[in-house]
């Protein structure tokens, strides 16, 4: 086939038809790149929003995660003196109880033989034995009550802490 033999009306449309084609290439391309460019750019400002929400977010949970293991710091300690003024009392209170009768080498009761009462049946009459066991069992209640107190302080200072 011989071109030269095509109308140059033809010729004329088949230019204009590509110039056409050629300037809406060029269109699309410009304006995809420009609507990508501005997402690309809504989408990095978004992020940096995003970042900065997180780094306050972390820098107020670590404010807030210091504080509150100060505050606890502080409980524990306080636990950790009352419960050394509880020892202290309680072998205070067992070095009073030496003064008193023991019980007999059977493990028995004694009875005095003045009243033939059996001695240890009145708080006056304690044996040391058995006041050992209650002043014993009186600090592991009231360190049991200690360590509650300082559960619940410990609760309380967190849940303060996290509803902030």
């Amino acid at each position: 086939m011989n071109l030269a033999l095509i109308n140059p009306k033809v010729w004329l449309e088949l230019a204009l038809a590509a110039l056409v084609v050629g300037v809406c290439w060029w269109g699309y391309s410009a304006i995809y790149a420009r609507g990508a460019e501005s997402v690309q750019v809504r989408w990095d400002a978004e992020r940096q929003d995003q970042a900065e929400q997180s780094a306050k977010i972390a820098a107020n949970a670590l404010a807030t995660t210091t504080a509150l293991a100060a505050t606890i710091e502080n409980q524990r300690s306080d636990f950790h003196a009352q419960t050394a003024t509880l020892n202290a009392t309680v072998a205070n209170a067992v070095i009073g109880l030496r003064n008193r009768p023991a019980r007999d080498s059977s493990g028995g009761v004694p009875i005095n033989p003045a009243t033939g009462a059996a001695s240890g049946a009145t708080g006056a009459d304690l044996l040391r034995q058995d006041g050992e066991f209650l002043v014993r069992e009186s600090a592991r209640a009231d360190r049991l009550r200690l360590q509650l107190v300082q559960c619940q302080a410990q609760y309380s200072a967190a849940r303060e802490a996290l509803s902030r």
